[in-house]
């Protein structure tokens, strides 16, 4: 499954992405655009904005308009649309890339691995932070 997030939902496709799910965030692009860019990349439009949801099922486009205003609430709405689930993939948060393990380093606190972006070069690991992502994708029902 692939995400196109609107301009309303950048921390769910940063979140999306960390889980392991190819999502483009383009905050400055027009309704039209999005609704473009999901039909000619096969992606699910996700939208808070019922106009734009109106427009896009009306052109059969993918779409899911998401009513939560919180993390767990617009993971929980996708998953029950879509099946989301942890894939064995992470991806960047800022750039939408594969992370890759970088076999020469280890993880300050725990020793683990760390992972880096190709594109950007920010480097990831399993510290406290991941801890309350876990916490937060059980609460939503991925985890």
């Amino acid at each position: 499954m692939r995400f196109l997030a609107d301009a309303m939902l950048g921390k769910l496709a940063r979140w999306l992405r960390i889980i392991g799910y190819d999502t483009e965030y383009l905050p400055s692009a027009s309704d039209e655009e999005l609704i473009s860019m999901a039909e000619s990349e096969s992606r699910l439009l996700l939208t808070r904005d019922s106009e734009l949801f109106r427009r896009a099922t009306r052109r059969g486009v993918p779409s899911l308009l998401l009513r939560s205003t919180t993390i767990e609430g617009e993971l929980r709405e996708i998953s029950g649309a879509v099946a989301v689930r942890l894939s064995g993939e992470t991806r960047c948060p800022l750039c939408n890339v594969v992370l890759v393990e970088d076999e020469k380093s280890r993880a300050p606190s725990s020793g683990g691995s760390i992972w880096v972006c190709p594109r950007c070069g920010k480097f990831y690991w399993h510290g406290t932070h991941w801890l309350r992502i876990s916490a937060t994708l059980r609460d939503s029902g991925i985890a």
